[in-house]
């Protein structure tokens, strides 16, 4: 009997994740968490404080944030930001999830409705888009008293682009001192073709039908031209979605000047604070090939990038059998506790 060859490992992994058996498959990851939905209480391991945090971009828009206090913390730990992805919320089950995994260790943890979405929908009539970190950056420094100065964000999809792409805007970044990203979207080109046309078309119709659903509430809605209201009810595709409505919203020529200026993956050798970037070759939202395309031994061995790349876990899946929680909230538990985090 000949020898069965081994399988091949792509270089860039450098992690090893263990599907449940008969949910290896990226699709299959990607979609379970709606297949099989779990509560992810949080009223069990901390108290809840609402917050509205002024933009202060003269728009009057606020954005919707939960500061949930550990009932047992431990001290130095720092504040850990979640940040949803396109479509989504901070009830999205990922957010939830991992806000729990944090809190049970005592972590304090803040969960952000991006401009437009979410609580934020009533109190915003802006959008929230890949690369508006100046959301991000505000309502880091307006948790700043709660965090004794140190907040780590975690960002997931699009909102890990904006993580990404703000731990590399500024060699002082000022209270965020680590940051976390899952599955995000190097390059938002290469993303966008590639959602356009992975499984007919499957997953990009659920993310604008998402996007329809932010962009049809009273806040939002009543700050759309007809004209950008006709675009969305009619578009078919994230392109045709950012040519009409992001680009000229934000003063970019087009989508694809849109997507160039905040692509997530030319900030990375930028980055100057503790970050860790987790992702699944075998994601089917988000390409593996501007992964592949990082030169990560070069941006490694500057000291604060590190990668946690695997095979198999779909898009923000990572789901184990027998595990309290998707794999990538013991990683980013593991790293935000870890000496790479140590600020003294």
């Amino acid at each position: 009997m000949p020898l069965r060859k081994p399988a091949r490992v792509d270089p860039i992994v450098n992690r090893e994740y263990r599907t449940p058996t008969g949910w290896r498959r990226g699709h299959l990851q990607s979609i379970r968490s709606r297949v099989l939905p779990h509560p992810w209480r949080l009223d069990d391991v901390a108290s809840s404080e609402p917050l509205l945090v002024e933009l202060g971009d003269g728009s009057q828009d606020r954005v919707s944030v939960i500061l949930h206090h550990p009932f047992h913390p431990v001290p130095g730990r720092m504040l850990v930001l979640l940040i949803h992805g396109l479509g989504g919320s901070a009830e999205s089950n990922y957010v939830r999830a991992s806000a729990r995994g944090l809190l049970s260790v005592g972590f304090p943890v803040a969960r952000m409705d991006l401009r437009g979405a979410g609580l934020s929908g009533d109190h915003s009539s802006g959008l929230y888009h890949a690369g508006r970190t100046d959301d991000v950056r505000r309502v880091i420094e307006d948790l700043v008293p709660w965090a004794h100065n140190d907040v780590a964000a975690m960002g997931f999809s699009l909102g890990g682009n904006l993580v990404l792409k703000l731990a590399g805007e500024s060699d002082k970044p000022g209270p965020l001192r680590a940051a976390v990203a899952v599955s995000a979207p190097l390059d938002l080109s290469v993303g966008a073709d590639h959602l356009h046309g992975m499984m007919f078309g499957f997953y990009e119709r659920f993310v604008m039908n998402g996007l329809r659903e932010d962009t049809s509430r009273p806040g939002p809605a009543s700050g759309l031209t007809p004209q950008e209201a006709e675009v969305i009810r009619h578009a078919r595709s994230i392109v045709e979605f950012d040519d009409a409505i992001t680009a000229p919203r934000n003063g970019w020529q087009d989508a694809a000047e849109y997507y160039a200026v905040n692509s997530s993956g030319q900030f990375l050798p930028r980055i100057r604070i503790p970050t860790l970037v987790i992702h699944a070759l075998d994601d089917p939202m988000v390409p593996a090939q501007p992964y592949r395309d990082v030169d990560w031994d070069t941006i490694e061995s500057a000291g604060y990038v590190r990668r946690a790349i695997t095979a198999h876990g779909g898009h923000v899946g990572f789901h184990e059998r027998g595990r309290a929680y998707p794999w990538f909230v013991p990683q980013a538990v593991r790293f935000l506790t870890g000496p790479a985090t140590d600020q003294t």
